[in-house]
């Protein structure tokens, strides 16, 4: 299994897609890829097959890709792009499978674009991994979410389920058994909260379940050269959560699946890639491209 989260051609390449060079990640859906790379262009790959599915040329207008899903109407699927226009003003656009062509959306301009922060206050990065479900795109942006209806091309800010001010290690958007799922941990706590929305119409939020991450450093050893335990808890990322499993990233320690209900922890048994040895302190490893091959499961 390939797990792909991220961004630099230099990890692709690694991938064995050497024909994605100057390329970053830009999003997934339903088991593919999409880079995007500095043309503008976008390529569309199957990480199974390491083979480059679909390649989309522009918009020449600029812009990034900031969604890539699949249409439940038109039955194709589409890509999402945005582009700055004014201070607070940014226009999409969608590109069209079917068709093979950009287009503006039905409501094209919108006063925020989807956004996270990483290592660096003042470094915005483009968030090209929205969860989907209910027919739209969602994405955490620190006490709102900004949602995309995908039917009628519409935007709108919610609020996310907690709004208070406190320095979060971890906050994003995720899907759990066809509902919106909340994770977050709070600095200097090691404890993830993770929230359910139970009743979408309403928007109504329950958290349900809270784990603890205090794991014993003897069974589940951390490499000597982390540093503190700040650090350590600072570079934990939530991979999927799926039934009553949470599939967590933990650099330099693991990936490990936690069950939800009975608490329990397993290490999986991967053959770790070189990503571990590239990544050092300073390099935005959260967005970065991480990539394990599982060789046995236990």
């Amino acid at each position: 299994i390939s797990i792909i989260d991220g961004k630099s051609g230099k990890e692709c390449k690694m991938m064995g897609l050497k024909s994605i060079w100057n390329a970053y990640f830009a999003g997934c859906c339903n088991g593919l890829a999409l880079f995007q790379t500095s043309g503008p262009s976008c390529i569309v790959v199957n990480p199974l097959s390491k083979k480059s599915i679909q390649t989309i040329y522009g918009p020449f207008w600029g812009g990034q890709s900031c969604g890539f899903f699949f249409h439940p109407v038109a039955k194709e699927y589409r890509i999402l792009n945005v582009e700055r226009v004014e201070i607070d003003e940014y226009e999409y656009q969608i590109y069209l499978f079917g068709a093979k062509k950009w287009r503006k959306i039905a409501n094209p301009y919108f006063s925020r674009r989807p956004t996270h922060y990483r290592n660096k206050p003042d470094k915005e990065i483009i968030d090209g991994n929205p969860a989907i479900v209910n027919d739209a795109l969602h994405w955490c942006m620190n006490e709102i979410i900004m949602v995309f209806d995908i039917i009628k091309e519409e935007f709108s800010v919610r609020p996310a389920p907690l709004q208070d001010k406190s320095y979060y290690r971890m906050r994003n958007l995720y899907v759990k058994d066809d509902q919106l799922c909340f994770c977050r941990l709070r600095h200097g706590e090691p404890l993830m909260d993770i929230w359910i929305l139970e009743d979408y119409e309403n928007w109504s939020w329950v958290r349900k379940y809270v784990v603890n991450l205090d794991w014993d450093m003897n069974k589940y050893p951390v490499e000597t050269s982390c540093g503190s335990n700040l650090w350590i808890m600072g570079n934990i990322r939530v991979i999927s959560i799926r039934n009553n499993e949470l599939v967590l990233f933990w650099k330099r320690r693991g990936i490990f699946s936690y069950h939800l209900e009975f608490n329990t922890i397993e290490k999986l048994h991967l053959r770790k890639s070189k990503m571990d040895d590239i990544i050092d302190t300073y390099y935005d490893w959260t967005c970065g491209f991480e990539a394990y091959n599982e060789t046995t499961s236990g």
